[in-house]
């Protein structure tokens, strides 16, 4: 049946399905005799015929399956091959245009592609960058934190010494009574002070570098025990 044609030239007024049917009715061809001649499913050769280029199962296979069938039938094929470009890149793009517009209107769902992801990964370093920065000046131009943990104000004390106890920010200075006093990674503190006997006046203060400082002050007395007994009994 496709011997004893001569190859046709593709006229510009017809689809390309438009021609690949009619040069098949000339022929006097069914789709059945079209299928085994060109070994494409009819099903394929009948997409081709009516334009329906998204039943296809892809763009490698729909231009085989073109291909095939411009060799069945006698076509030019870079005349058929130039057609279905044309007229699948235009499908195609239509396509690509109406997904993504459904995606972001229709549902309310956003196209994600790598550009997008790119985008949305250097916005979200962007803004961890400035809320460390932000962080770092906040702490950096605020008064540093100081909790005294012990001894409690207004206790009395039978030994020579006390235990200063407490917390602050990692990094601040601080002192007691004008001494440095270290400070661990977790801003923790713990020094042993010689009290002296009667009314002592403990002042503990933290600073940062920005000058900024936060003090407490605790008064201790110290009554040995001896004093305590002492008193009990001139009572």
């Amino acid at each position: 049946m496709v011997n004893g044609f001569k190859k046709r030239r593709i006229g510009s007024s017809k689809s390309l399905g438009e021609f690949l049917k009619e040069a098949r009715n000339e022929q006097e061809m069914t789709i059945e005799c079209a299928e085994t001649a060109c070994k494409v499913k009819a099903k394929y050769l009948t997409d081709l015929e009516a334009g329906n280029w998204q039943s296809l199962p892809s763009l490698a296979y729909a231009r085989g399956f073109v291909l095939a069938y411009a060799k069945c039938l006698s076509l030019d094929k870079k005349e058929v091959e130039q057609l279905f470009w044309r007229e699948y890149g235009f499908i195609d793009s239509q396509s690509r245009e109406n997904l993504s517009y459904q995606k972001t209107l229709g549902d309310k769902k956003v196209l994600i592609t790598q550009k997008l992801t790119i985008y949305t990964t250097f916005a979200l370093f962007l803004v961890s960058m400035f809320a460390y920065i932000a962080y770092q000046i906040v702490g950096f131009a605020g008064s540093p934190a100081l909790r005294l943990i012990s001894p409690a104000n207004n206790s009395i004390i039978e030994t020579d010494s006390v235990n200063i106890r407490g917390l602050t920010d990692n990094g601040d200075y601080l002192t007691i009574n004008n001494e440095a006093v270290p400070v661990t990674t977790d801003g923790h503190f713990l020094t042993n002070l010689k009290l002296q006997r009667g009314i002592n006046v403990i002042r503990v203060e933290a600073s940062n570098r920005a000058k900024k400082s936060t003090s407490e002050v605790v008064t201790i007395e110290y009554k040995p025990k001896t004093v305590l007994i002492d008193s009990g009994l001139n009572q």
